[in-house]
């Protein structure tokens, strides 16, 4: 029977949450993530009043849940202690700028803080992180790609509309031909 280390299987299990897992859970959903999740522990909490989980995985979950107000509140809390080099505001900051469909979304400034943190050789970053990383750096390259077949398209479009007036122009010119040899040949 194969055996994997309880770090090994801890890191796989957060790894996918966090880059499947939270993109299933329903908007319409009565129950907040946190009420659910210490539903087991016999707790009922108030996610918008409550204080973010340590728990690198349970702290994403609850920000899902949390008004765009209390986002930014802890978006200013998280800086004020990357300010002075909490290595794990920085972390949580990172997960606030990798939320989706957030005011405080921000994939460049994620991936740049976690650059940033990968070559502190001091810091200790979990493994998800460096999953993190490689998902948004797909994203990054994903969003530049529509980018350049928007601006492809944008482009395209711009020269099909000059060609629709060009068209129109030479329809004018050769109506005026044919009315003019008309008017000359019934004369």
């Amino acid at each position: 029977m194969l055996r994997f280390p309880a770090g090994r299987c801890t890191v796989a299990a957060l790894l996918l949450l966090m880059t499947t897992g939270c993109q299933l859970l329903s908007k319409g959903s009565t129950a907040p993530v946190e009420e659910v999740s210490n539903a087991s522990r016999g707790a009922s909490v108030d996610t918008q009043a409550s204080l973010p989980p340590e728990d690198f995985g349970q702290y994403y979950l609850w920000l899902k849940d949390q008004s765009v107000q209390m986002l930014e509140q802890e978006v200013e809390r998280r800086r004020k202690g990357q300010r002075q080099g909490d290595a794990d505001d920085m972390l949580r900051l990172v997960l606030l700028y990798s939320l989706p469909n957030s005011p405080v979304k921000n994939p460049h400034q994620a991936r740049t803080e976690l650059r940033r943190l990968f070559n502190q050789p001091q810091v200790e970053v979990p493994g998800s992180f460096y999953a993190l990383f490689d998902q948004l750096t797909e994203n990054i390259k994903y969003q530049r790609q529509l980018l350049e077949v928007s601006e492809s398209l944008d482009q395209v479009m711009s020269e099909k509309q000059s060609l629709e007036r060009q068209l129109q122009q030479l329809k004018l010119i050769e109506q005026n031909i044919l009315k003019r040899d008309t008017d000359n040949n019934g004369n």
